[in-house]
């Protein structure tokens, strides 16, 4: 009996060796939200907006900075307040003004919409002090899967200072940026009428 409960006694305390090993998660300084610009008017029709697609290095939570040497990595004190990807697909959502004849809608409602807004963010990072934002947008026609119109969008801006701040800011500014155009351009695309 006394032996059954050494064993049971040295397996705890091991079980918390091990625990006390794993490193602490390290929390960034600060966290950033992407946000839409404006509230533009004119949606015409019901609109499902998607996620970018992205790689998973610009996709995530992380803000990347490319080097001089072409080499990319996460600047340390500045995050995304949740994936950069997700952040967007809201911004373009929240850039349209409701009550109009046409509604912006997140895919997973389950909503029919006549038509999609799709992208691709190719280029999502700072570059010394400017910020770099590059999609590929395209408004799909539900019914029958038809590409309506295609478009490259770009946003640069340029930071106060060096700092992960300012360079975190302004990365947030050329992907609001990017996802006021994208929803213009949904806007300037769609027929007439609902």
């Amino acid at each position: 009996m006394n032996m059954k409960l050494a064993l049971i006694g040295l397996g705890a305390a091991s079980l918390s060796a091990c625990v006390s090993v794993l490193p602490e998660p390290v929390a960034p300084d600060a966290l950033y939200k992407i946000e839409a610009q404006t509230k533009l008017t004119g949606l015409t029709h019901d609109i499902i907006v998607r996620e970018p697609e992205a790689p998973r290095l610009i996709a995530g939570q992380g803000i990347v900075s490319e080097g001089a040497d072409g080499g990319l990595r996460m600047i340390p004190s500045a995050e995304w307040s949740g994936p950069a990807t997700r952040q967007i697909q809201l911004a373009m959502i929240d850039s349209f003004a409701t009550g109009t004849e046409g509604n912006a809608v997140l895919p997973e409602l389950g909503i029919f919409a006549g038509y999609e807004l799709a992208s691709k963010l190719s280029v999502f990072r700072l570059q010394g002090e400017t910020a770099m934002c590059e999609m590929v947008v395209s408004l799909i026609a539900t019914e029958d899967r038809s590409l309506v119109a295609r478009t490259n969008i770009t946003s640069e801006t340029r930071a106060d200072s060096g700092k992960a701040k300012d360079r975190a800011l302004a990365l947030k500014e050329a992907a609001s940026d990017c996802a006021t155009q994208a929803s213009q351009f949904a806007i300037d695309k769609l027929p007439d009428g609902s």
